[in-house]
């Protein structure tokens, strides 16, 4: 009995270390300390302005295991697509943008690393962003009217590397859009940027589109 306790306990604190390791740090930007400063550590924050009203994401996790605000990585190899969600909250609200992009040869997980220093033009056709109110999780799950609108600006990928366990990469970049909402209003977002540690957990492959 004493033994299975003290293996709950371990069992325990390994789970709550873990849980701390993945919690999101924010760093006020010094310039505008409401969103986050821009870094390249893996603290799993993000941060713009839309609108001119703040949007944040800090990932959070639950007890025992109930994250939240995670980013995802999706990938359709035959396709050659990759999605990037960054969900947060704007006025308490539920807000992800998404990043659909083409053309980068990214088939594993392994190949995030070639994003690395990639700037990336949003065109609204072979890539485009997307302002999704109250997101669900699961890709194309929100509905044609989430799509329908195609945002124009740009992605980059100013800092992609392994971190020191080498189980789990750091993606950290810049971003800025704009787009119509689904009421055809013009959602400007602006000085956004993104510092998550991205694991296998985060990464997804399908095999077509």
């Amino acid at each position: 009995m004493r033994k299975f306790l003290y293996t709950n306990r371990i069992l325990l604190i390994l789970i709550f270390f873990t849980q701390t390791s993945c919690e999101g740090v924010f760093i006020p930007d010094p310039i505008d300390p409401r969103i986050p400063k821009y870094t390249e550590n893996g603290n799993n924050v993000a941060g713009a302005l839309i609108n001119d009203t703040i949007w944040k994401s800090v990932v959070t996790h639950g007890f025992p295991y109930n994250p939240s605000n995670q980013p995802s990585i999706s990938v359709w190899q035959d396709q050659d697509s990759l999605i990037l969600t960054f969900s947060g909250n704007l006025q308490g609200m539920n807000v992800s943008l998404e990043f659909h992009l083409k053309g980068l040869g990214i088939s594993k997980f392994e190949d995030l690393i070639d994003l690395d220093k990639q700037k990336i033009s949003l065109d609204g056709i072979s890539n485009t962003g997307y302002y999704i109110e109250h997101y669900n999780t699961s890709p194309y799950s929100n509905g044609p009217s989430a799509y329908k609108n195609k945002g124009v600006g740009q992605i980059y990928f100013k800092n992609v590397c392994f971190d020191d366990s080498s189980t789990s990469i750091i993606l950290s970049g810049t971003f800025s859009f704009t787009v119509n909402n689904s009421n055809d209003q013009i959602i400007k977002v602006s000085s956004g940027r993104f510092d998550y540690k991205i694991n296998h957990e985060n990464f997804s492959w399908f095999d077509d589109y």
